[in-house]
């Protein structure tokens, strides 16, 4: 009995909810102008900040497309010159660390500016067609978007080795890496890089198009990495990937991956297989918004209680909860990579940074909110026996199965969050219209509400539950 407590408390120190905050370079501009809003981060009582790329960019501007890895963006410190801007930014480290603030910064190795230094230096470290630096690129509604300033790396084991699709992998095949085998000097450009910046003080790296990327090498910088400090901590940004790939990021010593809590709709399958699959073997952060996303507050035409919904929401199923700077402000418009400055840091339309504070400390104090326990959707379980009862009756229309079809659909999604151990669990009801709901507490068995926000003191037979709000009950 005592070594099941000690292995849950060791479970649950494991996996107790942390939060971040991405301060949007551009939005701040000199690093100067960052201090403040680390004050304001700490009081708001996130743990970790996440760094957008702060390195030199190419032609285009991007923050996303860097022209040299060891020379900075002017628009973010005193000079481009490596050794003043890094003076600057150790001391912005280490007064983020005095305040008990732990920083993650982008790293972008699947690709580089088409003007980077090293694709005058090492030509060979990247992937060519017809003699010319390849792009990358995506399918969007069948028209293949390519973006002209990027290159692609060649970040294989052996660059000489022939694009296949080899599709034969073993799901459970551990990753080892023969160092014997490194025929790819760039692997070694990346390991120095990560060791630099952990030298200047920080604690993280979120690895852009993490997917993309070949597991070894992952695997390799990772546990290169770790050797140097393990407390470090390495975020794949992995929406968009399929199951299988993330796997392999888990696979390769990712501590977290990217959560699409944002876009599930309480019902559908796919979030479920997903969330499962990441909370089983690694950490997963979720967020209402990123700088690759519309704001909130826009996508949400202005209804702010929608935008405490998803915050909520967000915030509860995932170990590490991120927001993005002015996303507690109300800002209406999207981050800009490209080019964004001071001029898009926008007026308060309104203060949710008290509302954070609580929020995350609410959740902190709940176990079962705070770790990524099972999550069962009633909804999804009620649709698998009504489609059951489908198939055993012949005449289906006159069942009260299908009378309730008829009905308008109900304004709630519904689910369970189960503690680490399965042995207690929450009903969790999301009201996502604009319409007042009942609930029928008899039947899922409610005792207590113990929502964030506006508690019904006593549960009756029925409870109303008014629109875009988010309960939490005991059952």
């Amino acid at each position: 009995m005592i070594k099941s407590c000690f292995f849950l408390l060791f479970i649950y120190n494991l996996y107790m909810k942390t939060s971040g905050y991405n301060l949007f370079p551009p939005l701040l501009g000199h690093i100067k102008n960052w201090y403040s809003h680390i004050d304001r981060v700490k009081e708001m009582g996130f743990e970790w900040v996440y760094i957008n790329p702060i390195t030199y960019p190419g032609f285009s501007g991007s923050l996303y497309a860097t022209k040299n890895y060891y020379q900075y963006n002017p628009a973010f410190f005193s000079s481009t010159d490596k050794n003043t801007a890094e003076e600057e930014l150790k001391v912005f480290l280490e007064y983020c660390k005095n305040k008990q603030i732990k920083v993650m910064i982008d790293l972008v190795i699947n690709h580089s500016s088409k003007d980077c230094n090293l694709a005058e230096e090492h030509f060979e470290w990247y992937k060519t067609k017809d003699g010319a630096l390849q792009s990358p690129g995506a399918w969007d509604n069948g028209q293949w978007i390519e973006w002209g300033d990027l290159a692609i790396f060649n970040n294989k084991m052996d660059p000489n080795e022939k694009d296949e699709n080899n599709n034969e992998e073993k799901e459970d095949e551990e990753i080892q890496i023969n160092y014997d085998k490194i025929l790819n000097p760039i692997w070694y450009y990346w390991n120095d890089l990560i060791k630099h910046n952990l030298n200047l003080g920080f604690m993280g790296f979120r690895c852009d198009a993490a997917y993309k990327v070949p597991k070894e090498l992952w695997k390799y910088l990772i546990d290169n990495a770790k050797k140097i400090n393990n407390e470090v901590i390495f975020f794949a940004e992995s929406l968009g990937c399929s199951i299988k790939d993330t796997k392999k990021l888990i696979d390769a010593g990712f501590n977290y991956v990217a959560s699409s809590a944002k876009w599930w709709d309480y019902e559908s399958e796919w979030f479920l297989e997903q969330y499962d699959l990441a909370r089983e073997k690694c950490r997963q952060i979720a967020f209402p918004s990123n700088h690759d996303t519309k704001r909130l507050i826009s996508e949400y035409d202005g209804n702010i209680w929608k935008v405490k919904q998803t915050f909520l929401f967000t915030a509860i199923v995932c170990d590490m909860w991120m927001i993005t700077t002015g996303d507690e402000y109300g800002f209406f418009k999207r981050c800009n990579v490209v080019g964004g400055n001071e001029m898009d840091y926008e007026n308060i339309s309104y203060d949710l940074s008290e509302y954070i504070k609580n929020m995350t400390n609410y959740i902190k104090n709940n176990s079962i909110l705070a770790n990524c326990g099972k999550i069962v959707s009633i909804d999804i379980e009620e649709k698998k026996e009504l489609d059951k009862l489908k198939k055993e009756n012949n005449n289906e229309h006159s069942h009260e199965y299908y009378e309730k079809e008829k009905k308008e659909k109900s304004p709630f999604r519904k689910f369970y969050k189960y503690s680490l151990d399965e042995n207690d669990k929450l009903l969790i009801i999301v009201n996502i219209t604009s319409k007042i709901g009942e609930l029928n507490a008899v039947k899922y068995g409610i005792k207590e509400d113990i929502s964030f926000e506006n508690k019904i003191e006593n549960i009756n037979d029925t409870i109303e539950i008014l629109p875009y709000q988010l309960k939490i009950f005991t059952v």
